[in-house]
């Protein structure tokens, strides 16, 4: 009823102007009244990671084309005050009102704006407004703004992917997704099985947005990369250069990547013996390359199945940071949850298989 509603007002109420494209719709005796009266930036917006999760709400009086026809608004801003490269900010309006966090506007000016970080920039902002094919945008007067955008690479460190030829797969795929050790918030880890040639890169979304490399050359002493960041995106990642499994870690209070084989060890009522004691060879899981797989035979105990990653980014005197296991053949991850569902393992020679690829594991 809407769109039959729109229509009779157009054909009672539209004329057409003659113009260069002759395309340009003139409502009949209709004064065209753009966006007025934006508020809420102030002369300084105040923006910082601390308050990332506050809102911010920006006011207006909404445009008018003089009849009842539908209208949308949208925000947009630039860093120049002509517009020649305006961006569009992806909030929709209610109640004649803007409304968003900081940490979303301060991703539009580094992810989009393409802001310099860490100094002291103007920002320019207006309300495009657009109606029905054909009918004239209107553009508000524009509002001028200093703020300062602040260095967020746009990860939490539960929501990186990885991608890449290197890896093997895209970042669509969960499969690739980091875990977050426990109780160290500024650390993230994957197990993920690399070719022997290729790179991959970082990014926080399905959809590759905050993609992100490496700034240089591996440290020659640690063997860590330094990340990119919003500044400096960097450079592809290399493999390591020998198809297999590899935790790959992250320290976002350094901005480092490390890159080791995969260590993955038993511990527990199954070998009588916890970490640091139980991270010896005999409870190491080794590299079935043909398969794509890491195995440990071994004769057990019985008891709880407890398994664990260790790196150098990972606690180790703190194993269940980064403790897993797999109920009904499904790995699941501790992460930053509480203490996990327990599977027990009869006692005698096991063979337990896991599969980092399809992210499966199996007692044999």
């Amino acid at each position: 009823m809407k769109n039959i509603k729109y229509v009779l007002i157009l054909l009672l109420a539209v004329s057409i102007f003659a113009c260069e494209d002759d395309d340009i719709l003139k409502l009949n005796d209709s004064k065209y009244t753009p966006a007025t009266n934006i508020s809420g930036f102030g002369e300084n917006l105040a923006i910082s990671k601390a308050t990332k999760t506050e809102s911010i709400e920006v006011s207006y009086t909404p445009a008018s084309y003089g009849v009842d026809i539908v209208a949308t608004h949208q925000l947009q801003f630039s860093s120049s005050s002509d517009f020649t490269n305006p961006v569009t900010f992806d909030v929709d309006a209610a109640d004649n009102a803007f409304t968003f966090t900081v940490g979303a506007i301060n991703e539009l000016f580094t992810e989009s704006l393409e802001l310099t970080v860490d100094e002291e920039v103007d920002v320019y902002a207006r309300i495009e407004t657009t109606s029905l094919d054909g009918v004239e945008t209107l553009y508000s007067s524009v509002v001028n703004f200093k703020t300062t955008p602040y260095l967020d690479i746009l990860f939490a460190p539960n929501t990186f992917y990885l991608f890449g030829d290197g890896v093997g797969r895209v970042a669509q795929n969960n499969k690739l997704k980091f875990i977050k050790v426990n109780s160290e918030p500024n650390d993230s880890w994957s197990i993920v099985w690399m070719e022997a040639t290729g790179s991959f890169k970082l990014c926080s979304e399905e959809n590759y947005k905050g993609v992100i490399g490496k700034i240089g050359d591996a440290d020659a002493a640690t063997g860590e990369y330094t990340l990119g960041t919003v500044d400096n995106r960097g450079d592809d990642i290399p493999v390591p250069g020998t198809a297999g499994y590899y935790t790959v870690g992250i320290n976002l209070e350094t901005n480092k990547l490390l890159i080791e084989p995969a260590n993955v060890y038993i511990c527990g009522p199954n070998v009588d013996a916890w970490p640091v004691s139980s991270v010896i060879e005999e409870n190491q899981f080794q590299l079935d390359a043909v398969n794509k797989t890491m195995f440990l035979t071994k004769s057990l105990l019985g008891g709880e199945l407890r398994l664990h990653v260790t790196h150098p980014y990972i606690s180790a005197a703190d194993w269940w940071h980064a403790e897993f296991i797999f109920i009904d053949g499904k790995i699941e991850y501790r992460a930053d949850g509480g203490d996990q569902d327990r599977v027990n393992v009869n006692a005698g020679e096991q063979t337990i298989e896991l599969d980092f690829i399809n992210q499966t594991g199996k007692i044999e």
